[in-house]
């Protein structure tokens, strides 16, 4: 396995007609903490580990916002489950959902899940599928049984110990005419040097500004 991961990031975004793009350097340690460094643009520098604290941190202006969410956990990174080999369920099963049902088409194995109570206001209903041991495919369901997301994973690369999709596109349904699409692209994966260490042992500076 590994001890800790560096890989470039290329997310670009396609809304109301605008296309952003935002270029990254993560790295990621066996224990779940991540170091995000944005060359695009070029001065935040976001920390965070697995249980959701984070710190951002504007080198520009030197200040700092600190939180605790789990909507801000290292594992809510679209790598994480593949460097953990988690890729089975993609986390499914430790957010609450449960397999209602398993099929088999042309060669993929797709499973249906279904989410815990609290869930239910949000989707009815997630479907994956998986092309051998690796995910391809996520479809999203609305309780009216409209899609409102679908997310793609592909031009997967391997290593000793897992396989990592280069390319992630997702897309968001704002409604039936008008969506939201993501794409993010991963390039120059390394494990283990001492360049990764460094940059995971990242400071924020002690007199940078705390913002409330």
């Amino acid at each position: 396995m590994y001890n800790s991961v560096a890989v470039e990031a290329t997310l670009r975004k396609a809304e109301d007609s605008r296309i952003s793009e935002i270029k990254t350097n993560i790295y990621i340690s066996s224990s779940g903490k991540m170091v995000t460094y944005y060359s695009k643009p070029d001065n935040i520098v976001i920390i965070n580990n697995e249980k959701g604290n984070v710190s951002i941190y504007d080198k520009n202006n030197n200040t700092v916002v600190q939180s605790q969410n789990s909507h801000y956990s290292s594992k809510t990174n679209q790598l994480y489950y593949f460097l953990n080999n988690k890729k089975g369920d993609l986390g499914l099963s430790e957010i609450g959902f449960s397999i209602k049902d398993v099929s088999y088409e042309d060669g993929l194995t797709v499973t249906i899940w279904t989410p815990p109570m609290d869930g239910m206001k949000y989707f009815s209903s997630v479907k994956l599928v998986h092309d051998n041991d690796n995910p391809i495919y996520m479809e999203y369901l609305d309780n009216n049984e409209m899609v409102v997301k679908k997310v793609y994973f592909y031009h997967y690369e391997k290593f000793d110990h897992f396989d990592i999709p280069k390319s992630i596109t997702q897309i968001d349904f704002k409604s039936e005419n008008d969506s939201i699409v993501s794409k993010t692209q991963f390039k120059n994966v390394s494990f283990d040097s001492s360049e990764i260490v460094e940059k995971l042992a990242y400071k924020i500076p002690n007199d940078a500004k705390l913002i409330k």
